[in-house]
């Protein structure tokens, strides 16, 4: 299963009327379209968030609606932290604030080495007053252990979707809100003039001047992916999010050199990495995300570009294996779709192709968001999509 982060997309004026996904060069995508099944499956419940933690819990056919209990405890399973019963985990953005506005959710992409040095200084001058730890992920992506808070019951909105608005309109509210906003905007006070920020700044890149907490839960529980659909699995992905919920199923994380959850990932690699794994797992999931970070920072032809690169180096690659294996299947499918328009994530079916094996049905259509809706299959429930990939 091939994973486009947020590939998805409406139709774009500079692209004469086209969405990125269908401007872009896609041959191997296409190629697997017009021979297969293609679909529109809708990922994200109704009642959920626009996501890819509910999305991908989707896709690898976990109902999020009976599953999901929060954004940054699924990181965690990642990170090999375990948490107690009771216990609260936050994702950590680290983020750049001006003007008393949220004004970049990634702090210019800072580096994961800059990170553990500002992450470190958090904990020395917060942790021990607030009863708190951070923990270091990657790049601008963290975690944030708070300890069991009965009373809490508040909601907090994810940083990539209010980029721009001025802080009191987007802080957390509800029970237990204002503890969070204590931590927030005292982390500022730690931040603006830590070294690491200065060099930034001097280098014309956006200081990591403010954290954001979202994305709160508990920790979850999954039926094995083995016990539950039979098959053994292994995911290749940068983020901590998508390699913690294939923990939590049971998968395998296959870990690729140069792979970094941005445009500048090394996508031949993961296309190698894939292949080599095939005789060790029945399943073995790719995620990129690329596409998603173009649509947050509003680059169609980054996002164009990025997709076009997931077609050659990884589609491409992956299909002529196929060629020399009958016995194989390839589905590829957006998580949700990211407008580059408005840089959200919004709701709406995103088209999935199924190649392969036992797939005597042929579309004769290329891949894309228009293409898929001219057909009359849908999957209503994103964890059908799974087990009709599987039998």
């Amino acid at each position: 299963m091939i994973i486009p982060d947020g590939a998805a997309d409406h139709p774009l004026h500079e692209l004469g009327g086209r969405t990125p996904l269908r401007a872009a060069e896609t041959p191997n995508m296409d190629k697997a379209s017009r021979n297969g099944l293609l679909g529109l499956v809708s990922t994200v419940p109704s009642r959920m968030e626009p996501g890819s933690d509910v999305a991908i819990m989707n896709l690898l056919g976990y109902d999020p609606l009976n599953y999901y209990t929060g954004r940054a405890p699924l990181e965690a399973a990642d990170m090999d932290i375990i948490l107690e019963e009771g216990e609260w985990a936050l994702r950590c953005n680290l983020t750049t604030v001006k003007k008393n506005r949220l004004e970049d959710f990634s702090a210019g992409h800072i580096s994961t080495k800059e990170a553990k040095k500002l992450l470190k200084a958090l904990n020395e001058q917060l942790g021990a007053d607030h009863n708190i730890e951070f923990r270091t992920g990657t790049g601008y992506r963290h975690l944030l252990l708070c300890g069991t808070h009965p009373h809490w019951d508040f909601s907090t909105n994810p940083p990539h979707q209010v980029t721009g608005r001025p802080l009191p309109d987007i802080f957390p509210t509800g029970e237990g809100a204002k503890d969070l906003i204590e931590i927030m905007k005292e982390s500022r006070t730690v931040l603006e003039n830590h070294k690491v920020n200065k060099k930034r700044v001097k280098r014309g890149l956006s200081p990591a001047n403010m954290i954001w907490l979202w994305g709160q839960g508990h920790a979850p529980s999954f039926e094995p992916f083995i016990d539950k659909f039979g098959v053994k699995g292994a995911v290749i992905s940068a983020v901590n999010l998508v390699r913690g919920i294939g923990k939590l199923v049971g998968w395998d994380i296959i870990n690729v050199p140069n792979i970094t959850g941005y445009l500048d990932t090394d996508y031949e690699a993961k296309g190698t990495y894939a292949i080599k794994n095939f005789n060790s797992y029945d399943i073995v999931t790719v995620h990129i995300e690329a596409p998603d970070e173009a649509s947050h920072e509003g680059d169609w032809k980054a996002k164009t570009d990025a997709i076009e690169k997931i077609d050659a180096q990884i589609v491409g690659p992956i299909m002529e294996y196929r060629e020399q294996h009958e016995d194989f299947r390839l589905l590829i499918v957006p998580d949700h779709l990211t407008s580059t328009k408005s840089r959200h994530h919004e709701r709406g079916k995103v088209p999935a192709a199924i190649w392969g094996a036992g797939i005597k049905a042929a579309s004769g259509l290329a891949f894309s968001e228009a293409k898929a809706q001219d057909t009359d299959i849908v999957w209503d429930n994103g964890h059908e999509l799974m087990p009709s990939f599987l039998k």
